[in-house]
């Protein structure tokens, strides 16, 4: 039987549905049948939770849901089996929410013999450490607020090579505890919110939007969409489209060719307004930018000039929209003057104010990425501005070609003719089967 997390939820009363329950369960389709974790976003009031896949998340109408004694962290992790261990142990212990785990594996003298970092979702989660030395170790598991340890005994195996190697992750319902084992978070809540879902499924991610008004189940169409670095991007469906939910930032095209990197603004200044000089770089030149990779428009299409189904810097069965492409998403949006308020993030610091118009009802979750200039080779207006190449050249200046541009202070989405040697940013369309 699903296991199903009660959430704190703040709502007004509705006179239809007042004391009724909207209960929303989730389901994985395409690409994978599993769904690993759900990260919801209430793009009404900006709260947020993440519950695992094979869960129910209970939006209880009319009410304040009574809640349960929440799992206590600190009481769960799952000694090392077995212990004492000849060649390898298990490790196993449960995580409350997303967070950047890292595992360390010291010996006696305080070395490290084994050592991970790694990004993990909630859930239970396990490694297999190995050893080729007899000895004690200690076991250290932290987190931004995530903190266990424990400690075992090797026999040794000196055929072996010390390693920590991440095993893989268990539902959250596969705890076995004394007592209840329901758990909270404070989610608020009131019908008629829109809600942006985002499902993982390992390496697939795909988004959606609703505003639900009673119990339902939610099914992710999981697909492909990984390019040459492996960077993995979530995908979210608007109208007939399928786009990318993030900006692209890879270094390489899907053949393994890598993108010219440029760094210095004078160089970048004595770039073309051509197809051939393809460069890359990140905003202010800072390599773990969230706003992704900036590219010039003959890098954007690798060189392809013909306007239709250019993968340029897409994944495999991905290509870089052209400007009827854009333009068929805005018609769906019912047009410009507002389309990209639809279009913009929304509940984070990204967009400086006042993100007019920004409601992010379509889950594409426009980020303002800035520029890289043609002029002096300078990066700005992040916070301000997100531009967008298409694959369609201007006829009238050979120089130029297509793009798309959103503004913290408009609600409106703007097509402009710019200079092929501006940095911009790129989104994927999915292409038709």
């Amino acid at each position: 039987m699903r296991e199903i997390i009660f959430t704190s939820v703040l709502i007004s009363l509705s006179i239809l549905l007042f004391g009724q329950d909207i209960i929303i369960d989730f389901n994985g389709a395409g690409a994978s049948s599993d769904v690993d974790v759900v990260e919801i976003v209430n793009l009404s009031n900006c709260t947020s939770i993440e519950v695992p896949g094979n869960s129910s998340l209970n939006l209880t109408t009319g009410s304040i849901v009574g809640i349960n004694k929440p799992i206590d962290v600190d009481e769960f992790i799952v000694p090392p089996y077995p212990n004492p261990f000849v060649g390898n142990t298990t490790i196993k212990f449960y995580l409350p929410k997303k967070d950047n785990i890292e595992i360390s594996v010291n010996n006696t003298n305080g070395q490290t013999v084994a050592k991970s970092i790694r990004e993990l979702f909630a859930g239970i989660h396990s490694y297999k450490f190995t050893a080729s030395k007899a000895g004690m170790f200690f076991i250290a598991i932290s987190g931004s607020d995530f903190k266990q340890s424990a400690k075992v005994m090797s026999h040794g195996n000196s055929l072996l090579i010390p390693e920590l190697s991440y095993q893989g992750s268990e539902p959250v319902n596969n705890i076995t505890k004394s007592g209840n084992n329901t758990y909270s978070k404070d989610f608020s809540f009131t019908v008629g919110d829109m809600l942006k879902l985002k499902g993982v499924s390992g390496n697939f991610a795909t988004v959606q939007t609703d505003s639900p008004i009673a119990s339902k189940t939610y099914t992710f169409d999981f697909s492909g969409c990984t390019d040459y670095d492996g960077n993995n991007y979530a995908i979210v469906e608007i109208g007939d489209q399928i786009w990318t939910a993030e900006n692209i930032k890879t270094t390489h095209y899907s053949n393994g060719d890598a993108i010219p990197f440029v760094e210095d603004d004078t160089e970048w200044a004595n770039l073309g307004d051509n197809d051939l000089e393809k460069a890359y770089c990140f905003y202010n030149n800072d390599t773990t930018s969230i706003y992704g990779t900036l590219y010039t428009y003959a890098a954007a299409t690798n060189g392809d000039i013909s306007g239709t189904d250019v993968q340029g810097v897409c994944p495999d069965g991905w290509h870089v929209p052209n400007n009827d492409e854009w333009v068929e998403l805005i018609t769906f949006l019912d047009g410009s003057l507002m389309a990209g308020g639809k279009l913009k993030s929304k509940c984070n610091s990204l967009w400086n104010a006042p993100n007019e118009g920004a409601t992010n009802e379509t889950g594409f979750s426009a980020f303002p990425g800035g520029l890289r200039d043609y002029d002096w080779g300078d990066s700005y207006g992040a916070g301000d501005w997100g531009y967008w190449w298409t694959a369609t050249q201007d006829n009238l200046y050979p120089t130029h070609a297509w793009m798309h541009y959103m503004d913290s202070s408009y609600p409106e989405i703007f097509p402009y003719s710019q200079y092929k040697s501006q940095g911009f940013s790129v989104r994927c369309v999915k292409n038709i089967d």
